[in-house]
């Protein structure tokens, strides 16, 4: 798409610089997206700021379903599809899961429009999912508890 991903544009942003209206309007946007997947049955076990494509008006659209599958096919599967910063504790200790898992990821992206981070900056993607399989995370020198 014409403004590139998500990841792209908030590369580019200060830490906590995009309005409320901003982040709004693009949460909405990909809420609507995955709203529709959900419905038809799809879940995308890959949704990141790097698979939210944006255009010309600023709007998100779902990309790179690679790794998604129908529910009723994978409702039983198993295994890290996804990316590790925005995967499900679930799908890191290789548990069954359900489209719950992209609204785990849904809620990362969410903390990536409000400070226009990279999650778990400063932890290699294996350190990344160590602290979310259990429910720890060492931000800014404190130790905070996931309760998921």
């Amino acid at each position: 798409m014409s403004q590139g991903t998500l990841r792209m544009y908030l590369n580019k942003k200060e830490p906590y610089s995009l309005s409320t209206e901003t982040i709004l309007r693009l949460a909405l946007d990909i809420s609507r997206g995955m709203e529709y997947l959900h419905s038809q049955g799809v879940i995308h076990r890959d949704l990141k700021s790097s698979n939210l494509l944006l255009n010309d008006e600023m709007r998100v659209k779902v990309g790179d379903f690679g790794t998604s599958c129908l529910e009723t096919q994978c409702r039983e599967a198993k295994g890290n599809m996804g990316t590790y910063r925005w995967m499900a504790p679930e799908m890191i200790k290789e548990k069954a899961y359900t489209r719950k898992v992209d609204v785990y990821s849904f809620g990362i992206v969410l903390w990536e429009l409000t400070t226009a981070l990279l999650p778990f900056q400063g932890m290699t993607p294996v350190q990344a999912a160590f602290a979310v399989a259990e429910k720890v995370c060492l931000i800014r020198n404190s130790l905070f508890l996931f309760v998921y």
